[in-house]
């Protein structure tokens, strides 16, 4: 079984989609990015949050597309978003999206989730937390899922390999 399949059968199993659409999503998301040389576990973890909804999916092809025509293999494209977005709620206040893009920095980068805002966020955005926390166990379920080797198809990209790396 493909590591994509046995991903996708986990997080069902789990009960982690929350209906057909937000599956469908997910699996084209790794359909198209999983054999690139950018695709991480924390990138998995981005796309099965991105997935959740029709806006954050476009949101996530478009940062991914723009990953493969800049040849980003260490998604510096992604993780300056993330940073920027992060910021900008901030400073506008948005709790609720500050915390979404904490949690997207977090996995993209590979670092811990940062939960000291979530019992904030539980009271006045109680969708949202529910959405992180799901996201979490996803996550979860990710990290427990098998290393996988691919062949490297240039030297540039297997200078990319890191503990974040599925491979």
């Amino acid at each position: 079984m493909k590591w994509t399949e046995k991903c996708i059968l986990n997080l069902a199993h789990h009960n982690l989609f929350e209906n057909d659409g937000h599956r469908h999503r997910f699996y084209d998301l790794l359909d198209c990015y999983f054999d690139k040389p950018f695709f991480t576990k924390g990138l998995c973890k981005c796309m099965y949050l991105s997935a959740w909804d029709t806006e954050h999916f476009s949101m996530m092809l478009e940062t991914l597309n723009a990953t493969l025509i800049e040849h980003d293999f260490r998604l510096h494209l992604m993780r300056d978003q993330g940073q920027i977005e992060q910021a900008e709620a901030h400073a506008e206040h948005n709790l609720e999206a500050e915390e979404i893009w904490k949690l997207v920095n977090a996995f993209v980068s590979g670092r811990p989730y940062d939960s000291s805002s979530l019992s904030d966020v539980e009271i006045r955005y109680p969708e949202t937390a529910y959405m992180i926390k799901r996201a979490l166990l996803a996550s979860k379920i990710i990290d427990e899922l098998p290393s996988l080797n691919l062949p490297s198809s240039d030297a540039s990209s297997a200078s990319v390999l890191s503990d974040n790396r599925l491979f």
